[in-house]
């Protein structure tokens, strides 16, 4: 990839908490990287460090948690060398994250105006009072809520979730960020207003060019908005590749049974009962040995308790972290269905 196409790029990230019970890393020797106008996605289940991953990329950990490793290269220049002040003129400017659960991040006190001007204030030095209220209400119609001059004077909870998101993304764009974070920003809708969301985010993404890391455990959102693909396991990135790669080319037989696990409404057709992975994600304080996640899988072979598989590559940017890949195959190629 050239580096002129390359926004961030994340190398060896490791974010420790040391606690009471021990020490561990839900992000473990992380690396990828997002271009410009294009989406990344990373998946996983429940506790796989996908949001672990992004608040570190933002050096928003809390204690007891800090980086212990790594680089977090941002246009050029390692965030993880930048103190508190640099990171504050970056984050909500260069760099945006639009939250799972908009009530939780807005402010119930403060107007939905107030809210948006508050980053415009503060990164666009120089702009009237009058100027950063039309660019506040300017937003609310970008992101297609209606009516935005009444909006911009109301509450969080006079208004939908659907509505709420669309608020998130507002404030996230308004000061045209060069890099979106959107950490599962369709959870708690429902499948329309999703559809919705969804298209909104292209188009502000394409509105401004911005490159987007998109963390979900839906992948039927991934096919649908990202072009590449990580794919996280207790902490570690356990495959990394294009939406081709990971859709009709899985390695991991981690990945093989996420796909496994999509129904499919094939018309004619009796349903199938959904497949699923035996087994729980590994307490992070108590990992087994060799590969993590070698007590769920079905091609689990002796070397596999014994060493922690790296990631090999396989073509292109397809990389997985599986002693035994040249055995798996997913589920679209079982079907001969693979491209």
């Amino acid at each position: 990839m050239p580096m002129s196409d390359t926004l961030l790029e994340v190398k060896n990230l490791r974010t420790k908490y040391r606690t009471e019970d021990g020490v561990i890393y839900p992000v473990d020797d992380v690396s990828f990287r997002v271009k410009k106008g294009q989406t990344l996605g990373i998946v996983g289940e429940s506790g796989c460090g996908k949001s672990q991953t992004a608040l570190s990329i933002m050096q928003l950990i809390q204690k007891p948690g800090v980086i212990e490793s790594g680089e977090v290269i941002f246009k050029g220049e390692n965030l993880l060398k930048k103190s508190d002040a640099q990171m504050r003129q970056i984050l909500g400017n260069q760099m945006a994250m639009i939250f799972q659960e908009p009530m939780t991040s807005l402010n119930p006190v403060f107007t939905i105006g107030d809210q948006i001007e508050e980053s415009i204030r503060l990164h666009k030095k120089g702009l009237s009072n009058a100027e950063i209220k039309t660019r506040a209400i300017d937003m609310l119609k970008l992101v297609g809520i209606p009516a935005p001059e009444k909006r911009y004077e109301e509450y969080p909870h006079q208004l939908s979730g659907g509505m709420r998101q669309r608020v998130m993304i507002a404030m996230a764009m308004s000061c045209n960020p060069q890099l979106i974070i959107a950490d599962e920003p369709t959870t708690a809708l429902d499948v329309t207003i999703q559809a919705q969301i969804l298209d909104l985010m292209r188009k502000v993404q394409k509105e401004f060019d911005a490159g987007m890391i998109l963390i979900t455990h839906d992948l039927g959102v991934v096919a649908e908005m990202c072009q590449e693909v990580v794919v996280m396991y207790a902490g570690k990135v356990i495959e990394y590749g294009s939406v081709e790669d990971i859709f009709y080319r899985p390695r991991h037989p981690y990945t093989i049974g996420l796909l496994k696990s999509i129904p499919h409404f094939e018309t004619g057709e009796r349903l199938q009962k959904l497949q699923t992975i035996p087994g729980l994600v590994p307490n992070l304080y108590k990992l087994p040995e060799g590969c993590r996640f070698r007590d769920r899988c079905t091609y689990a072979t002796d070397i596999c308790a014994k060493q922690e598989p790296g990631l090999e590559n396989l073509r292109g940017i397809h990389r997985v972290a599986c002693h035994n890949h040249d055995k798996t195959r997913g589920p679209n190629e079982i079907e001969g269905m693979a491209r």
